[in-house]
């Protein structure tokens, strides 16, 4: 609103005029240009601490792991083209399983002959062949002996040893024209014997 302001010279009044101010009261530029400056640079201020540094830190993430895909997926072409070049048959190389079944089968074989043996060479007889099947727990003792009867104290000698837990033999036959009997004495293994 304009504002209207009198001024007199003389005390008779010819010399009065009166002065009106036709623009409207307003803020002077100066504070107008600081305030938005101010508000300006708080939003700038808040701008970057509240935007721009959660996303360069994503952004620094994002190249970061994008950089270790792409080096992981090189890896893995570089292993599948190595891996076709060696001609790998993965039938062929699962074998772990294998291995411990077969590991359950292992047992001392020489303390089982070192046995059979002693008993075998106490009653005279000389062992000819000996077998170990550890797929079926048992083993096959070929003895030869000069007596037919010694084949019945050896087969109850054998079943005397911890880990044997049967024993039958064959029929002692007559081997040429000497007076030697061959027979053969199959023995159940019990591997968990102690």
């Amino acid at each position: 609103m304009a504002s209207r302001h009198v001024y007199s010279k003389s005390s008779n009044g010819i010399s009065d005029f009166v002065y009106v101010d036709l623009l409207p009261k307003v803020r002077r530029s100066r504070q107008f240009n600081v305030n938005v400056i101010a508000s300006l640079s708080l939003f700038i201020v808040l701008s970057f601490i509240l935007v721009y540094m959660p996303y360069r830190a994503a952004t620094e993430e994002f190249e970061e792991l994008n950089s270790l895909n792409n080096d992981l997926t090189h890896e893995l072409e570089l292993t599948r083209e190595e891996f076709v070049g060696y001609e790998i048959d993965l039938d062929t190389i699962a074998f772990e399983e294998e291995i411990e079944i077969l590991d359950t089968y292992k047992v001392d074989f020489n303390n089982f002959f070192d046995d059979v043996e002693l008993v075998i060479d106490a009653k005279g007889g000389s062992i000819i062949y000996i077998n170990f099947s550890a797929s079926s727990s048992t083993m096959l003792v070929t003895v030869f002996h000069s007596s037919p009867f010694a084949f019945d104290i050896l087969s109850n000698d054998l079943l005397e040893l911890d880990w044997v837990d049967s024993c039958t033999f064959s029929l002692p036959i007559r081997t040429g024209d000497s007076v030697i009997y061959g027979s053969t004495f199959t023995l159940g293994v019990d591997r968990d014997a102690e």
